[in-house]
């Protein structure tokens, strides 16, 4: 029989570095195709959209543009424009910021660490070298914006038209995550083996976590899809039909494995991808009558059952009901292996369950 139904990813596992800064995700199980449109579509999002800070205009004192050098610094002002596009940093509050950084002490390195002390921004690489200090009591001072955007911009984007003689304006990468990458590899549900199992690996600069970064990119999306959506299915059930009391909805969850059945009743849902209470209350009789050695006997069974739960066939619950995920009962269902045993039993039926 043709499975008519949408398979949708119910698996997610996210793995994180200990620095916070990295993570691989692993979700299943989509359908064929569907793991690269997915993974392309979070992919470029997450590179390109979401929010972030960056410095994009600084101002040294007595320097009037970007090819002069800096008294008592070993770098040029076009080396230090390129250090402070390497800092990582995250603005809190203000959509914008101006501060002054004034040094007159040792010879040495500067690093952003000294640059945004005392200011209400958040440092992520603060060893980063920002200049070096060539002779000692040398006086460096210089202006600094901090802004948050998203994406890149150019210096053009940030120019102003009576700003103070020698403002230097920078490109700027605002984006908090610097790499990102996916492949797709063949998953498993229950027998069929047609399916994506998508895995990203996502890297941030530590303003924001990968997971994060993650819900953000995917948020976004959701909000440009909504358009597409009548209003009429939004209200009704809030997109996804799933009922709005939480102890039906853990009932609903719950594994099939949980139910006392019947050994036969119990291979007949597991053969059919069936793991939880929602997706089987979901199927109508004549939709579990087709299921392959699945009959009458078993279905006066089930409604037993879920009669004693207070549930009934036939139930809409919204995606709760959705077929996708692979039964809990085979261990190896969703990494490509499973032995012959999990699906043995199947073939065990009497014939007062045959029509």
């Amino acid at each position: 029989m043709i499975n008519k139904e949408f398979t949708i990813p119910k698996s997610f596992k996210i793995e994180g570095a200990p620095d916070g800064k990295s993570a691989r995700v692993v979700v299943e199980p989509f359908e064929r195709g569907y793991g690269t449109t997915v993974g392309n579509s979070l992919r470029r999002v997450l590179l390109a959209s979401l929010e972030g800070s960056a410095v994009t205009a600084i101002r040294f004192e007595d320097i009037h543009h970007e090819f002069s050098a800096v008294p008592g610094v070993l770098e040029d002002v076009t080396d230090v424009v390129l250090n402070l596009k390497n800092c990582h940093i995250r603005l809190n509050g203000k959509e914008s910021h101006i501060f002054t950084f004034t040094w007159s002490g040792e010879e040495g390195p500067v690093t952003a660490a000294d640059l945004f002390a005392g200011q209400d921004i958040d440092v992520f690489n603060p060893e980063h070298v920002v200049f070096n200090c060539t002779k000692k009591g040398s006086r460096v001072q210089m202006e600094i914006k901090v802004a948050k955007g998203r994406g890149y911009a150019t210096a053009d984007q940030f120019e102003l038209e009576h700003a103070p003689l020698g403002t230097i304006y920078m490109d700027a990468g605002f984006s908090p995550v610097v790499k990102v990458n996916f492949q797709v590899e063949d998953a498993r549900v229950g027998q069929m083996t047609d399916y994506d199992r998508l895995i990203m690996e996502i890297a941030t600069n530590g303003a924001i976590t990968p997971e994060e970064a993650l819900t953000a990119a995917a948020q976004l999306l959701i909000d440009h899809f909504t358009i597409f959506t009548p209003k009429e299915a939004d209200e009704a059930g809030g997109g996804l039909g799933i009922p709005e009391d939480p102890e039906l909805v853990k009932l609903l969850m719950r594994p099939i494995a949980e139910v006392e059945l019947s050994v036969r009743a119990a291979n007949c849902l597991k053969a059919a991808n069936i793991a939880t209470l929602g997706q089987l209350v979901a199927r109508k009789e004549a939709e579990l009558l087709q299921f392959h050695n699945f009959g009458k006997q078993s279905l006066k069974e089930i409604e037993s059952k879920i009669e004693e739960l207070g549930l009934s066939l036939g139930m809409e619950v919204g995606a709760l009901g959705e077929i996708g995920q692979a039964p809990a009962e085979v261990p190896a269902a969703m990494d490509g292996t499973a032995d012959e045993e999990d699906y043995a039993d199947n073939d065990d039926i009497d014939d007062d369950d045959e029509e």
